[in-house]
């Protein structure tokens, strides 16, 4: 046998026992036969050497892979902690997005409302006008407005004190409120002691004996007045108008006439009262 030969069975034999070091399966084995192929006494030592390394190289594999496990068992742990964290947190800014949105509601409605009576003020007045007049003009129907003012609020006020004004304002907000019945009716404080309604799809029939309702239930409070030359009580007077929009006219002129009625409500009537806008009212 010549050296190659040998040589391929030496490193055939040193693999075997690479192998068996490696699956861990390494155990003393006779060496001698493996040996006797070389003429070497340092190849027993530099076995021992080369399993003493593979078995060092083994232990801190194992070692290494205990710690690998371990790591991973931890990182599991820290996954599903994380897991919970994320479903956690998802609850909670759905909460707090559900919680933001409310209050959001909140403000905008609160922004919409006068601060003082609680009902629309004069912004959504102006808008809602413009958007019930431009539907009205679609539709070909009716719009109908009614202006309402306090009679002789001031002389209330200098009476009584403004406190007893504000609650005053506030009862009638409330019973012009009430009146309100319909999608799209609307009752708003114009601005000081005035009041106005919007009222889509009634005609001036419907809306002077919706503004003689209010009349008759704004007296029937019966708050105390007793500078006022209408009553005994806190009165108030109403100009009514209602119109068909068309191409030409605009909110404007709603405003205009019921505003008109309203004077001539003051003027002719005696307040206390409620009048109709009609076109032969354009000579008063």
């Amino acid at each position: 046998m010549n050296n190659i030969e040998m040589s391929k069975i030496l490193i055939s034999r040193l693999n075997s026992l690479c192998k068996e070091i490696a699956f861990g399966e390494y155990k003393k084995i006779d060496t001698e036969g493996l040996f006797e192929m070389t003429s070497s006494e340092s190849y027993p030592e530099e076995l021992s050497q080369l399993a003493e390394s593979f078995g060092m190289m083994m232990v801190k594999v194992e070692a290494r892979e205990y710690s690998l496990e371990q790591t991973i068992d931890e990182l599991e742990k820290a996954k599903v902690q994380l897991e919970d964290y994320s479903h956690n947190l998802e609850d909670m800014v759905a909460e707090r997005t559900e919680e933001l949105s409310i209050a959001n509601s909140e403000l905008k409605r609160l922004a919409d409302l006068d601060g003082l009576t609680r009902i629309a003020n004069r912004r959504i007045f102006d808008e809602h006008i413009h958007e019930e007049w431009q539907r009205a003009l679609r539709e070909s129907a009716p719009l109908s407005l009614i202006m309402c003012d306090v009679d002789h609020f001031k002389l209330f006020n200098d009476t009584y004190g403004h406190q007893p004004g504000d609650d005053c304002l506030r009862k009638i907000a409330r019973v012009l409120q009430s009146c309100m019945k319909r999608a799209g009716d609307l009752a708003a404080r114009y601005g000081g002691e005035e009041f106005a309604t919007i009222l889509p799809n009634t005609d001036r029939k419907n809306a002077f004996q919706l503004a003689e309702m209010i009349r008759s239930s704004i007296e029937g409070l019966k708050i105390e007045h007793k500078n006022n030359s209408a009553s005994d009580y806190v009165t108030i007077s109403l100009g009514v108008s209602s119109i068909i929009p068309k191409k030409g006219l605009s909110p404007k002129t709603l405003i205009e006439q019921a505003d008109r009625a309203l004077y001539i409500a003051k003027r002719d009537l005696g307040r206390n009262a409620c009048a109709l806008w009609r076109e032969e009212n354009l000579d008063s």
